[in-house]
């Protein structure tokens, strides 16, 4: 099974419902990231939540969820669009408890803190939730999450399964939502599921996408739109220019006078840019030219 992005509907019961297949997308964000196992069982965990709760938006608005807290993960940041386009970090990817990975990443993020979640609704407006952190997992943090800030009775489960010595040997999520007008008793009855270990044990199997949404909350899924999941970064060379003139003439100078070069690293795929020294000069010779302003 690839990475993928499943949006639908269990009409039987009134529910949409979504779930995302993000294995090899997390194998790759680890590895550019050098995540010990903890810091990549979160990240995983993460990157599933961000690409279900991307596919929320419309078009190809883009979303952010992030996390700080007190944890030696110290925070993380996901930015995902509509069609399953995904990119993250944690602050500090050499993590690693012994024990059941994921309760190893609940331990990771500490006691305090908040989750968010920027929502672009387009024409120049975001909406920004946020929900304190309370000792609970990623999934329940986002369950409080549209319980307080969205008031939405959502089913969601993230589950990062291992593969013999592979931490990320499966990792995926589902989220269950009931549609305007239908009652709410319905999500319950998928949260339960999901809570007795029904995604855990579709995923141990090796079920298929359909089959494990089947599965895992007890109903087949009349497919909307599905997509394939990819770790996509927006970095380039032209925002790394954008970011050093948004320097000024004093920060450019300052650059000039110690390393003679600007070196900027997306922090989401680690691309390396070098903005070298005649380019700095010619840099500071415009800014200077319109009075300082980038």
């Amino acid at each position: 099974m690839g990475d993928v992005l499943l949006r639908g509907l269990l009409p039987a019961r009134g529910l949409r419902a979504v779930f995302a297949r993000v294995t090899d997308t997390a194998r790759i964000s680890s590895m550019l990231h050098g995540c010990y196992p903890t810091s990549a069982v979160l990240l995983g965990q993460a990157l599933a939540a961000g690409v279900m709760l991307g596919t929320l938006q419309k078009e190809r608005a883009r979303v952010n969820l992030q996390v700080e807290c007190d944890g030696p993960v110290g925070g993380l940041l996901v930015d995902a669009d509509s069609e399953g386009n995904v990119r993250g970090y944690v602050r500090h990817p050499r993590v690693g408890f012994a024990g059941a990975p994921l309760a190893g990443a609940r331990a990771a993020m500490g006691g305090s803190g908040f989750l968010s979640v920027l929502r672009d609704l387009g024409q120049g407006r975001f909406y920004r939730g946020s929900v304190e952190l309370s000792g609970l997992d990623l999934a329940g943090h986002l369950r409080r999450y549209f319980a307080e800030s969205e008031q939405v009775a959502t089913a969601l489960d993230l589950q990062v399964v291992p593969r013999g010595a592979e931490p990320l040997g499966e990792v995926a999520g589902l989220l269950v939502q009931r549609l305007p007008g239908e009652p709410e008793e319905p999500v319950a009855e998928v949260a339960r599921r999901l809570e007795a270990g029904s995604l855990r044990a579709a995923l141990e199997a090796g079920l298929g996408a359909m089959e494990t949404v089947q599965a895992a909350s007890g109903e087949e899924l009349e497919l909307l739109a599905e997509h394939e999941v990819a770790f996509r970064c927006s970095c380039s060379a032209e925002r790394a220019r954008n970011a050093v003139s948004a320097l000024g003439l004093e920060g450019i100078a300052d650059v000039l006078e110690g390393e003679r070069q600007a070196v900027i690293t997306c922090e989401f795929c680690r691309q390396r840019y070098v903005v070298p020294e005649e380019e700095l000069r010619q840099m500071a010779e415009r800014l200077a030219a319109r009075g300082g302003r980038a």
